[in-house]
Order: structure tokens, then C-alpha cells, then sequence
């Protein structure tokens, strides 16, 4: 048998088991594939509401006030953030409102109804709480993170300025 000759049964051979493995290989990944749905075509991501600029406060971000901290449910005094501060709030069932817009608003009890001029960041660790806000931080949007998905915020209306 010549070289030539034994070259082809080689190519014949190799390209036999090429080709069944192939086959072999797509019945498998076929059944496997076939017991997940389809991937969802993405809707479209609904357009907020642009911020009205009469709704934003500037705020310095290279101030760092000390944290002001609210451990009971009726401060003896109303928080403010004069210094762009971050609030603890270490209470159940408080109701309060801070003076001043804040870098951020942790939240750490439950049922607690807090009402802020503004804040750039807000984190719930306890649940039931809702906290308001009536300004825009820079003109944007707090960032809000909770751990349990049982808090609110919303922004409200501005209350009616005191004479």
C-alpha cells in the first residue's frame, strides 16, 4: 500500500469520528438546552420625570460634617445638616424631620416616618420605615438601598415656608 493510499484511509477515518462526535455533541446540547425558556425580550425601561431645577440644592461634596445621630423616637431637637453630615438614625417609631440637605440617611430601627430637606444617599436596615424628601441633592436622585424591601421614599412637596 502506498503512502498516498494510507494517507487518505487516515483523513477518512479521523474525519468519520469528527464528524459523529459533532452529532454526538449537539443531541446532548440539545436536550440539555431545551428544558430552559427562552430568555425574555427586555422591555422598555420606563423614562423618569426630568428633575425641575427649582427642586435641586447645591451642595459642596468635599464637606464632611460630623455624623449626627438620633437615638430616640422624639429628639429633643430637630437633626440638621449643615455640613452635608450623615444622619444615624438608631430608633423605633420616630418621627422627625432633618433641616439641611445630607450626604446620607441611615436608617437602623423600625416604623420610623423621617421627612429630609434633601440627601445624595439613603440605606434602610430595619423595615417599616418611610422617609420623604422635597429637594434634590446636586439636582440627583438619592440612591436608595434597602436591605429588607419593606421601606418607602418618595419625594414630596416642599412644606409651606413659616413667616
Amino acid at each position: 500500500m502506498s503512502i498516498m493510499n494510507k494517507l487518505l484511509i487516515i483523513l477518512a477515518v479521523v474525519s468519520l469520528f469528527s464528524f459523529s462526535s459533532c452529532d454526538v455533541q449537539s443531541g446532548i446540547t440539545k436536550k440539555s438546552v431545551e428544558k430552559f425558556e427562552p430568555t425574555p425580550t427586555p422591555s422598555p425601561r420606563p423614562t423618569e420625570e426630568p428633575i425641575d431645577p427649582a427642586d435641586a440644592v447645591q451642595v459642596d461634596k468635599n464637606l464632611a460634617g460630623p455624623m449626627v445621630s438620633v437615638n430616640e423616637a422624639k429628639p429633643k431637637k430637630e437633626p440638621v445638616c449643615d455640613k452635608y453630615n450623615q444622619v444615624m438614625v438608631n430608633a423605633d417609631g420616630a418621627v422627625f424631620a432633618i433641616k439641611g440637605p445630607c450626604r446620607n440617611i441611615t436608617v437602623n430601627g423600625d416604623n420610623n416616618d423621617i421627612t429630609a430637606e434633601a440627601a445624595s444617599e439613603i440605606v434602610f436596615y430595619g423595615s417599616g420605615n418611610t422617609v420623604k424628601y422635597y429637594r434634590y441633592a446636586n439636582g440627583e436622585r438619592p440612591v436608595v438601598t434597602d436591605s429588607k424591601k419593606a421601606n418607602t421614599t418618595e419625594k414630596v412637596a416642599a412644606p409651606a415656608e413659616k413667616k
